[in-house]
């Protein structure tokens, strides 16, 4: 394996999709999404980075997975389909050369989009309030950076995986709804284990039994929300703030996320060397 030929498909990758104006495109989503969430959070004016970022995260959750999933399902599958994949692999370029070199080009679209977009209505906000949480909005767009690869790394999973591209964006958009979901069925199964959903929408329960909190980890989605809100010292959940066990942290959700996005990677080099072309 050799870094030279990862970088060169990377680069065609990166390419393709600046040609497609997908960076111009996404840039400027995350751009006008920044600065209309600011508006809103400041009721007709530009509000302060935590506000902004309180009211964009729950939009921003949802609308990168999608973007990620949408550039990446037929990054393998449609090109084998078209026949393009002979061609690429004809060159003396290996399968798990092709592989990297397609995640890290995805990969680099969707964080130059978020650098750009989220970090240029970063500074127009600080200007107009202040620079003082700066910080944490930096820490917020390299959680939500982390959320686009971790699904960009699915999407190539799947690529990888099925044999048509339908089918792979199928898959994507599956693993897209278990993320957006998984929290609904874990209130369901505190519901059936006793759980009081009226003191819960009440704000009457301080305490959640310990399994509760594993949610946070197998959702991309709100281990994202829950990573931000502890970047910037918060600790709620839908609006009440509960006792978070010591092991719900930063640095463990963190971790999780990058173990979502390391496995699929993985196993997308291994569908793509048993795949036949």
């Amino acid at each position: 394996m050799r870094l030279r030929k990862i970088l060169v498909v990377a680069k065609k990758e990166f390419m393709d999709n600046v040609r497609n104006r997908w960076l111009i495109v996404l840039t400027a989503i995350f751009m006008v999404l920044t600065v209309a969430s600011s508006i809103l959070a400041g009721e007709g004016k530009l509000g302060r980075i935590e506000a902004t970022v309180i009211t964009l995260l729950s939009l921003s959750s949802m609308l990168v997975p999608i973007i990620a999933v949408v550039l990446a399902y037929g990054t393998i599958a449609a090109e084998a389909e078209s026949g393009a994949l002979s061609v690429v692999l004809a060159y003396p370029v290996k399968r798990i050369e092709v592989v990297l070199g397609k995640f890290l080009g995805l990969s680099s679209v969707v964080a130059s989009s978020v650098i750009i977009g989220f970090g240029s209505a970063g500074v127009i906000i600080s200007l107009a309030t202040d620079w003082s949480e700066w910080k944490d909005y930096g820490i917020f767009m390299l959680l939500t950076i982390l959320l686009g690869v971790l699904y960009i790394s699915l999407s190539v999973c799947f690529s990888s995986l099925m044999k048509k591209r339908s089918t792979a964006l199928g898959a994507g958009v599956l693993i897209f709804f278990w993320g957006m979901i998984i929290g609904s069925i874990w209130l369901g199964i505190y519901a059936a284990t006793g759980g009081s959903l009226t003191e819960l929408y009440t704000g009457s329960v301080d305490k959640f039994p310990s399994w509760f909190w594993y949610e946070i980890f197998l959702s991309p989605q709100d281990g994202n929300q829950a990573a931000t809100m502890l970047a910037f010292g918060q600790k709620e959940i839908m609006g009440f703030t509960f006792e978070m066990p010591h092991w719900v942290n930063l640095k463990n959700i963190v971790l999780a996320q990058l173990i979502w996005t390391a496995v699929p990677l993985l196993l997308s080099i291994y569908f793509f060397r048993r795949r036949d072309i």
